[in-house]
């Protein structure tokens, strides 16, 4: 069997992408990565003794540096990068996505990865040893490795409970309640459902073994030109109604409009192992619902 080659790869903020583990020449948005490091984990124990019995007091998982050196042909081909990565006083990171089947393309349905920022790129001069310019770089990771996942309902306008056969099988019953199943493989993780189509009074549910572990529901009306976002991540979070208006875009915060009794947190987040989302609204003419979420791990 030939041995994988772990494989890297860099996306800017405006999604064009840098292959970190290519020896095509030609290429113009690619070159190779030598000596990676960083990509595990490290954890710091804090912990202290009462006569012979140890306790821990607390356990954190560190940042880790993630560094290499990148090999460029010559100046050119280190400025073309330089180009590609933009404004490196920036807080909007990169991607660098990682990985360890020997993938000779990005997929990025399939592959992991983590939003970094570059702390150190060290231009040196051309190495006549080996005929090329060495750069050491480091990334200062901003997230845990992570893999994006999006399912999207949609009610067919039926009265019949029905099964569709998508990648992600759905439910619904009637006309206004939809469920799918979600199966998160990583750590506890925040999700953000779009909601479209004239819907009435939006409730979702995160239920596990007949428990709710969340609900969200809103006493609002999402018009035909209209969708409303509910975002749990803490970096994003909001409860918006966005509405269309000629080719402007208007915007209002609807927290506001959530329901009031205490058992609602008015955001769904979603835990580790399996659970179902469940979505239904108080009219007929519930539209489509996308919910999106990242499984998150410290080790991939």
């Amino acid at each position: 069997m030939p041995k994988q080659m772990r494989r890297f790869w860099l996306e800017n903020a405006s999604g064009v992408v840098w292959d970190l583990t290519s020896n095509d020449e030609a290429s113009q948005t690619s070159n190779f990565m030598v000596y990676p490091q960083g990509l595990g984990i490290r954890t710091r124990v804090n912990s202290f003794s009462v006569e012979n019995t140890y306790f821990i007091e607390q356990i954190a998982t560190q940042t880790q540096v993630i560094q290499g050196v990148l090999i460029f042909r010559d100046y050119q081909h280190f400025s073309r990068f330089v180009d590609f990565v933009g404004n490196i006083n920036t807080e909007t990171p990169l991607r660098l996505y990682y990985s360890t089947d020997g993938s000779t393309h990005l997929s990025q349905e399939k592959q992991w990865y983590k939003e970094v920022l570059i702390t150190d790129l060290r231009k040196d001069e051309i190495d006549r040893h080996y005929a090329a310019l060495r750069v050491p770089i480091s990334f200062t990771a901003m997230s845990r490795w992570k893999r994006d996942v999006e399912i999207t309902l949609e009610l067919a306008r039926t009265g019949d409970p029905l099964v569709f056969p998508y990648i992600y099988p759905y439910f619904f019953g009637g006309s206004n309640n939809m469920a799918v199943q979600i199966v998160n493989e990583g750590l506890p993780t925040g999700a953000r459902i779009r909601t479209e189509g004239v819907t009435n009074t939006p409730l979702f549910r995160l239920i596990r073994d007949g428990e709710i572990l969340s609900q969200a529901k809103y006493h609002l009306t999402v018009g035909a030109n209209q969708h409303l976002i509910i975002d749990s991540d803490p970096a994003t979070q909001e409860a918006t109604l966005y509405t269309q208006s000629g080719n402007n875009l208007i915007r209002e915060d609807v927290y506001n409009a959530g329901e009031a009794d205490y058992i609602f947190a008015n955001f769904i987040s979603i835990p580790s192992g399996t659970s179902w989302f469940l979505a239904s609204a108080a009219n007929a003419n519930f539209g489509r619902v996308t919910i999106s979420y990242s499984i998150l791990k410290e080790l991939h």
